[in-house]
């Protein structure tokens, strides 16, 4: 009995001590292993693209060439509408300070009845931006003080006097320091970026080199075997990934309609964000819908801005989750949703934000593959959404669902 209790202990430890030295690993690697998971990513989100101009005639090299150059028309047009979206809202943001600024009063002003913490205090941790207006009503209210302690200041002019030459040599040094992490920062960026695209290019004129070399690795009693789990794999899980991305596309149009209509200002910027950051599940949609709700108000709407917001992004997943989902996407690849924020939690604690966005792909592709090797089916049991039902009725949303991947997929 105690020979059994050891030896379990001993595996226990073993296995915390591997998961720390593999996670450790990962964050210690970020550097080499994170445009390499990206542009797995992105190759197999292509891979339809490239395997289209190659069913066209076109050889692989000219294939992949051309599928680098669709991903790379898809972000330079993202990033476009962005600049510009992005231009659109620093021009505005004169006005909407200003309709901003007295909510930001009345709300220090309850803060402090409520709480008692006195909107000094409050001002210290507000953004640079609105301390400037709200640092005005308060110099507006004691100019009686401004006008007592003008002899003060002349006094205290020539000091000031002195001390600005060191504080503009300071300044001077902070602002060379500051453009010269920018900079450093935007070459990282462009760097990391052209890797990307390198890998994306050599994965897909080698995918066949890669996966021929994976059946080599195995018995050959299981080579059969092992070149249907990876055409499965790979099969499922680019359709997994190309269809999140057409689901995006669609999200950012159904949200801009929704929210121009609604006449919410900069409503196409805040549609991209809220789409793109639907590729973080549960978490990504409250983030969208907050930062909607936030533009409608704070930039002077009224209720009927916030209803039409609400209408636009419950309408929006609702046809997503019961329609568009099961059409595109279809029921193949069903990720519990704990383990969903779990993965996306995790991802976040490594690698940050681009974690966060290749956590779900990864987990998806990772049960699509233990799916198909039985000695890993209860690994892609664990991590799927079989057996999660309350009931064995289908309720009213599941027959819609069930309807529309019948009828579509």
């Amino acid at each position: 009995m105690k020979s059994k209790a050891f030896t379990i202990l001993a595996y226990f430890t073993l296995l915390v001590l591997a998961l720390f030295f593999f996670f450790w690993g990962l964050v210690k690697a970020k550097a080499f292993l994170a445009p390499l998971a990206v542009a797995a990513v992105l190759a197999m989100v292509v891979l339809p693209v490239a395997n289209w101009f190659e069913h066209k005639g076109m050889k692989r090299g000219w294939s992949s060439f051309m599928a680098v150059l669709s991903i790379l028309f898809f972000f330079g047009v993202l990033a476009g509408i962005l600049a510009f979206q992005v231009k659109s809202f620093s021009e505005d943001w004169p006005k909407m300070k200003q309709k901003l600024e007295p909510k930001v009063n009345d709300l220090q002003n309850f803060i402090a009845e409520k709480t008692g913490i006195s909107v000094s205090e409050q001002k210290q941790k507000l953004p640079s931006s609105l301390k400037s207006g709200s640092s005005s009503s308060s110099s507006s209210s004691g100019g009686g003080q401004e006008a007592q302690s003008s002899g003060g200041e002349s006094q205290q002019g020539q000091s000031q006097g002195q001390s600005g030459s060191q504080s503009q040599q300071s300044g001077g040094g902070s602002m060379m320091s500051t453009a010269g992490s920018f900079l450093m920062k935007f070459i990282e960026l462009v760097s990391t970026s052209l890797l990307t695209v390198v890998y994306i290019f050599f994965f897909l004129l080698y995918r066949e080199k890669f996966k021929k070399s994976i059946i080599k690795m195995v018995p050959e009693g299981r080579q059969n075997s092992t070149r249907d789990v990876i055409s499965s794999a790979t099969k499922v899980s680019q359709n997994y990934l190309f269809g999140r991305l057409i689901l995006v596309v669609i999200l950012s149009i159904a949200y801009s309609i929704g929210l121009l209509i609604s006449g919410v200002q900069q409503a196409i910027l805040i549609s991209i964000l809220a789409a793109v950051l639907t590729l973080i599940p549960y978490i990504g949609n409250i983030i969208g819908y907050g930062l909607a709700i936030a533009m409608a108000l704070f930039s002077g709407g009224n209720a009927s801005q916030a209803i039409g917001v609400t209408l636009t992004f419950g309408i929006a997943q609702f046809l997503e989750t019961y329609l568009l989902e099961p059409f595109i996407i279809g029921d193949k690849v069903n990720i519990n949703p704990i383990f969903t924020i779990i993965v996306v939690v995790l991802g976040n604690a490594l690698w940050g934000v681009v974690g966060m966005l290749i956590a779900i792909p990864a987990l998806g592709i990772a049960k699509v593959i233990f799916d198909h090797i039985p000695v890993l089916q209860p690994l892609g049991y664990l991590f799927g959404e079989e057996d999660t039902s309350d009931s064995d009725s289908p309720t009213f949303f599941d027959k819609i669902k069930n309807w529309a991947t019948n009828k579509f997929t």
